[in-house]
């Protein structure tokens, strides 16, 4: 693109139909009160009809609006989900009920069920748990309480000596 040179504002000819400003004397005033709206320098003419409201054409809808304008109503609400099959339940996983008696005292008691057959078990136990190393780190050595009905481990607790296991019936079933 060709660019073309302006001359300055400075050298630019004055057009014929500028109207040269008007700077009011206090003697003018006098004349420009009763002068009327057309009358007055600086003001253009004024109709008397007021002009008629313009008409607003509607803009072109872009793609998405059209989409929304054309298409029909829903007929459902969209439910999230709905398309997946139901997935079938995952069975229970195994659970122990435990609590905790005199965990303040010197010997502590602990009422819980056999991890493998529900046995109702009560517990003493003694001593703070014991430190050890797995893998070279410090860990927590564990004391196994064994179950009197089907000797296996009942449970895990963290202290240092179980002093009696007592099979007593579950007070959860």
């Amino acid at each position: 693109m060709k660019s073309t040179q302006r001359p300055s504002k400075s050298q630019q000819p004055k057009s014929s139909n500028q109207i040269p400003e008007f700077h009011p004397t206090p003697a003018d005033d006098k004349l420009l009160g009763e002068l009327t709206t057309e009358q007055q320098p600086g003001h253009a003419s004024v109709d008397e009809n007021p002009s008629e409201p313009l008409k607003v054409e509607p803009q072109a809808a872009g793609k998405r609006n059209k989409k929304k304008i054309d298409s029909p109503p829903a007929t459902k609400p969209y439910i999230p989900f709905q398309d997946r099959p139901e997935e079938p339940e995952l069975p229970p996983e195994p659970c122990q009920h435990v609590q905790f008696l005199d965990c303040n005292s010197e010997v502590g008691r602990i009422i819980f069920e056999c991890y493998h057959c529900k046995q109702g078990i009560i517990s003493e136990y003694t001593g703070q748990p014991v430190m050890g190393e797995y893998k070279g780190r410090p860990s927590v050595i564990l004391a196994k309480v064994k179950c009197p009905n089907c000797e296996q481990t009942a449970i895990r607790l963290q202290a240092r000596e179980v002093i009696s296991t007592t099979a007593i019936p579950s007070p959860w079933r």
